[in-house]
């Protein structure tokens, strides 16, 4: 039996996807090939999120592992999980956890457009994000951390800032590296940018395109989605988003003011940046 070893927990919009790949590429690390298996997701936080459910083949996901030191997957909700960190904590008590944190404004806008874009989100985002909706409230990031750092220690958790892993991906992957226990010399290649933010082009194609997806994703392969082949499919529908207004960006600043501060002061570090 083959669990993992290390969790990247979200959150989502925050680099995971990129982070994924350049971890993949260490020959003393394993990934899962479904990216976001879900299996620890609370059952409220997986929505339209296909997830794997069975332990047989969660086990099944790392059964390709051939004596990595590191072995990991990714699932951006669990960053919102309650009951699931008891069952990480119950499996995984020596678990490494990788959690990456975006400015939270940039990161609602994301995850808004993102929503948007793939159908799960029919206002847009300027109408979406007000305290309460999805993208908003997984910004704050405080309540989410602090039930992980209650449950682990702090040795095991690890908060990457999204700003630095842009600026200095290399010398974020050594760190992640040397986390992880693996050789922090190898050097990934880090020039793509995976699962970068798209907007729809046409609101009524992007609904034609949905209702398309959800008659066909349950029989699509796990690993076919898991490769954002579902966004490439869509890519001539989609285009780059544009930017977040500044009245928009400061209302959410200052709705996020309390949250960035209290969550500055629990991981240990300045994130007045962000104000």
């Amino acid at each position: 039996m083959t669990l993992p070893n290390f969790l990247i927990i979200g959150a989502a919009r925050s680099g995971t996807t990129s982070l994924y790949h350049y971890l993949r590429q260490h020959p003393d690390i394993f990934m899962s090939p479904i990216k976001e298996p879900n299996y620890y997701t609370d059952e409220d936080n997986l929505l339209d999120m296909p997830a794997i459910r069975s332990r047989a083949a969660y086990e099944a996901l790392f059964a390709d592992a051939r004596g990595e030191r590191a072995i990991g997957e990714a699932s951006v909700r669990y960053l919102n999980a309650v009951a699931g960190i008891d069952r990480i904590h119950a499996d995984l008590p020596g678990v490494r956890l990788i959690a990456l944190l975006r400015q939270p404004a940039d990161r609602a806008w994301s995850s808004s457009m993102g929503r948007f874009a793939t159908g799960r989100e029919t206002e847009s985002p300027e109408e979406a994000l007000k305290p309460g909706s999805y993208a908003f409230e997984t910004s704050r990031y405080y309540a989410r951390l602090r039930r992980y750092y209650d449950r682990f220690p702090r040795r095991q958790i690890k908060v990457i800032l999204l700003e630095d892993l842009a600026a200095n991906p290399q010398d974020v992957l050594r760190e992640v590296f040397g986390f992880l226990g693996v050789d922090p010399g190898f050097i990934a290649d880090t020039e793509i940018r995976h699962n970068a933010g798209v907007a729809p082009r046409s609101r009524f194609l992007n609904r034609l395109a949905d209702s398309g997806m959800r008659f066909f994703r349950p029989m699509v392969p796990r690993w076919f989605l898991s490769r954002g082949l579902g966004v490439k499919l869509r890519r001539p529908i989609l285009r780059a988003p544009e930017p977040m207004s500044p009245e928009l960006r400061r209302r959410l600043i200052d709705l996020y003011r309390d949250d960035i501060l209290a969550t500055g002061e629990l991981i240990g570090r300045d994130l007045s940046h962000w104000l």
